[in-house]
């Protein structure tokens, strides 16, 4: 069927994953650092994608695709929550927003986290996430949480974390991260 449907430009993408979070129906995903439309029946056609999009990557164009399926989006979205109970955000960027416990709350132990972002695994963030820019950043051992008890406060708190292990992790992150 003819109909009009979202396109991607992998040259304007810079994988901010902005538009994957918009996408209500799931159409959009992250493949290989960049946006990219996953299924054409996912998408809907209404564009919410778009003016998120901080590049103008993202475009409508008339052409042949399949029609929108709304009880396979609902399956898909259905089977997803199965798999992932703890409602884990995978590899899409996003910005964690954490409050402030009520003064009666607080404890002499930190019982709050201070991370401010998700990914943090060093291999799947993005060197193009929103969350990087000006950012002051730490890069740490994953070990070092465990082994320093009061690392969310002492060091996590007000920076970017970026975690990995450069003795058991097969990736070269001195390359990964002067890409960001």
């Amino acid at each position: 069927m003819l109909r009009k449907i979202i396109t991607i430009d992998q040259e304007k993408c810079n994988g901010c994953g902005l538009c994957a979070q918009a996408c209500h129906e799931q159409a959009i995903g992250m493949v290989d650092g960049k946006a990219a439309l996953l299924r054409d029946d996912y998408c809907d056609g209404l564009g919410d994608c778009l003016p998120v999009c901080p590049t103008n990557a993202i475009t409508f164009e008339v052409r042949e695709a399949a029609a929108y399926d709304e009880a396979a989006v609902l399956a898909n979205k259905a089977s997803q929550e199965a798999e992932l109970p703890c409602g884990c955000p995978g590899t899409q960027a996003r910005l964690l927003h954490q409050q402030e416990p009520a003064p009666e709350q607080q404890t002499a132990t930190p019982q709050n986290s201070e991370l401010q972002q998700w990914p943090v695994q060093i291999k799947l963030v993005n060197p193009h996430a929103p969350y990087l820019q000006n950012s002051r950043l730490l890069v740490a051992a994953d070990c070092t949480a465990f082994a320093y008890g009061d690392f969310h406060r002492k060091f996590i708190k007000n920076h970017i974390t970026l975690i990995g292990c450069p003795k058991l992790d097969n990736e070269d992150y001195s390359r990964k991260l002067t890409e960001i």
